[in-house]
C-alpha cells in the first residue's frame, strides 16, 4: 500500500476517478432513499463513533507517511488547509457528540469535498494508502455532513448560514495573513490547484477572486439546502 509504483497511475477523470466518484454518489443516494431508517438512535451512535475514529485514524497515518518520506512541511499544519480544517473539525464534533455544528460545516465539507474530489490533486491509484486517505478524508466529512441533514437531525436557517459565512470570511482572512507572512498557499489563496486560473489573473486579483467564489459557493449551497429541506426533508417527514 506505500509502493510508489503506484504514483501517477490517477489523474483527472480518468477511469477509476470517474468509478469512485460513481461509488459515492450511489452512497450518498442510499443514505437519502433510506434516511428514515438510519435516523435511529442506534445507528447514529455507531455511525458517529466509528466515522469520527476512522478519519482520525487516516489522518495520523497520513502525517506518519508524508513524516517519513522527509516531506512534512508547514503546509502540513493541522487546520491551516480549507480540507484539514473541516476534517479535524468534523472528528472534534462526531467524537464529542457535539452534532448541531454540522449545520455549520455542512457548508464547509460540500466546498472542500465537490473541489477536491471532482477536481483531484494526487496521483496515487490503488492500492495505495494515498488514494485510499484522500478519497475517504474529503467523502467521510461530506457524508457526516449531510447524513445528519438527510436525517433532520440539524435544521438548516438563513441565520446559521450567515453565520458560516461570516466565520469563514475572517478565517480566510487570518489565513491569508499567515500566508503572506509565511509564504504558504494554505487555502489555494496565493495558487489555484488548476494554476493556469491564478496565473491567468495573477497576484492579488486571483486571490480576491478565490475569496469571492467561496463566499459564493457558500451562499448557493446554503440556498439550495434550504430549499430542498424545506420541500423535500421536512414534507416528506409531516407525511
Amino acid at each position: 500500500m506505500l509502493n510508489e509504483k503506484y504514483n501517477h497511475q490517477l489523474s483527472m477523470f480518468d477511469g477509476l476517478h470517474l468509478l469512485t466518484l460513481a461509488f459515492f454518489l450511489v452512497v450518498i443516494t442510499l443514505f437519502f432513499l433510506f434516511r428514515e431508517k438510519i435516523k435511529s438512535e442506534r445507528f447514529e451512535k455507531g455511525f458517529r463513533i466509528t466515522l469520527g475514529l476512522s478519519l482520525l485514524i487516516m489522518e495520523t497515518l497520513f502525517h506518519i507517511w508524508i513524516f517519513s518520506r522527509g516531506s512534512y512541511s508547514l503546509s502540513m499544519i493541522p487546520l491551516t488547509g480549507f480540507c484539514a480544517m473541516t476534517n479535524w473539525l468534523t472528528i472534534f464534533t462526531l467524537l464529542t457528540n457535539k452534532t448541531q455544528y454540522f449545520k455549520y460545516l455542512i457548508y464547509y465539507a460540500i466546498t472542500g469535498a465537490i473541489l477536491s474530489l471532482v477536481f483531484v490533486d494526487i496521483s496515487f491509484a490503488i492500492p495505495h494508502f494515498r488514494y485510499f486517505h484522500y478519497f475517504f478524508v474529503h467523502f467521510g466529512f461530506l457524508l457526516a455532513a449531510l447524513y445528519y441533514y438527510f436525517t433532520n437531525k440539524i435544521t438548516i436557517t438563513h441565520r446559521d448560514g450567515l453565520h458560516a459565512s461570516i466565520a469563514l470570511f475572517i478565517y480566510t482572512l487570518l489565513i491569508l495573513i499567515a500566508d503572506l507572512i509565511v509564504k504558504e498557499n494554505w487555502f489555494y489563496l496565493m495558487e489555484n490547484p488548476l494554476k493556469e486560473l491564478s496565473d491567468a489573473f495573477g497576484l492579488p486579483l486571483y486571490t480576491i477572486l478565490w475569496i469571492i467564489a467561496v463566499i459564493i459557493m457558500t451562499a448557493t449551497w446554503h440556498f439550495s439546502l434550504y430549499y430542498f429541506q424545506e420541500k423535500i426533508l421536512l414534507r416528506s417527514q409531516k407525511d
